[in-house]
């Protein structure tokens, strides 16, 4: 099975032949995540959204020049992208249009820069579409129930989350990695537990779902030189405890496995770490294999 890799240099597809296949060489290909009908979305040049068809082709959906794009997400027919200064706007007719909800939800003031500026870092929808989940860097995980008309504050916006990624087909399962570990949620995000039980800190960066577990990338901060991926069930509570994933990784992988460059899709998972070294294995076990080393500026990783 292929694995896609968006990098600050183009979009790569390394197949299960060993082919590399190239496009967009020399623009920034900075957010890549699943569209509707075969197609992908993707931030290009940090101010355009594309969308990649089933065919291969790129297309521009729309441009927006206020501040960088950061996070494509689709709910249906509705398009949403995230910006670098912690808006989010929706795509249509090719024009982006600010939620005004969200700039208005409530406990905005209490957000804040730490490290990097005030952003949109991800975004999520539970199955049923019913809720709308916006991890902002720093200012916790606003949650609409309304198609973004209106939001509300769920978990803390100190936990400092990095990632918020719903079930793909519980729509009462979400899970979110941060600063104070794993983050569940049973009841579409509404409200949180954090767990660090089995892991070596709490600094936790990227999560996918993998059949019945989930895997967490965790460091000891955002300027590691090493980090590691955990295996642990979905559902928390006594006994859930983590494991630490080996089966071909290294003990130990360069830096951080970001926002973004952990993804699966039901059979396989990828992940890329701070070094640009691309990793994949089958969802059913752990059998990593190195796809690609040495990958300057890798954004995303994806598994069609």
């Amino acid at each position: 099975m292929s694995v896609l890799v968006a990098t600050t240099d183009g979009y790569h597809i390394f197949t299960s032949k060993g082919q590399q296949l190239t496009s967009l060489e020399g623009h920034a290909l900075t957010a890549f995540a699943p569209g509707t009908g075969g197609n992908w979305l993707g931030v290009v040049d940090w101010h355009e959204l594309w969308q990649h068809a089933p065919d291969g082709t790129w297309s521009p959906l729309g441009r927006w020049d206020a501040a960088g794009l950061t996070w494509p997400l689709a709910v249906g027919d509705d398009v949403l992208v995230g910006t670098a200064d912690a808006r989010v706007l929706r795509l249509h007719d090719g024009e982006f249009t600010p939620l005004t909800g969200f700039d208005d939800a409530p406990g905005r003031d209490e957000w804040h820069q730490v490290g990097s500026p005030l952003c949109v870092r991800s975004m999520t929808a539970t199955a049923d579409a019913g809720a709308i989940l916006t991890n902002v860097h720093v200012g916790g995980i606003p949650r609409s129930v309304d198609g973004g008309a209106t939001w509300q504050p769920t978990i803390a916006v100190d936990d400092d989350v990095h990632q918020v990624l719903a079930h793909p087909t519980d729509p009462a399962i979400v899970v979110a990695a941060a600063s104070v570990g794993l983050c569940r949620s049973t009841d579409g995000g509404a409200t949180w537990t954090a767990s660090t039980d089995g892991m070596h800190a709490s600094y936790a960066r990227a999560v996918v779902f993998v059949g019945d577990d989930v895997l967490v990338s965790v460091s000891d901060g955002p300027f590691t030189t090493r980090g590691t991926l955990y295996r642990a069930p979905i559902a928390g509570g006594p006994g859930a405890k983590a494991m630490k994933v080996g089966g071909g990784l290294p003990a130990w992988l360069d830096g951080n496995v970001d926002t973004g460059c952990l993804a699966a899709n039901g059979k396989q998972v990828a992940l890329a770490d701070g070094s640009g070294t691309v990793w994949s294995s089958p969802t059913d076990r752990d059998e990593w294999t190195r796809v690609a080393a040495g990958m300057p500026g890798v954004r995303a990783v994806a598994v069609p």
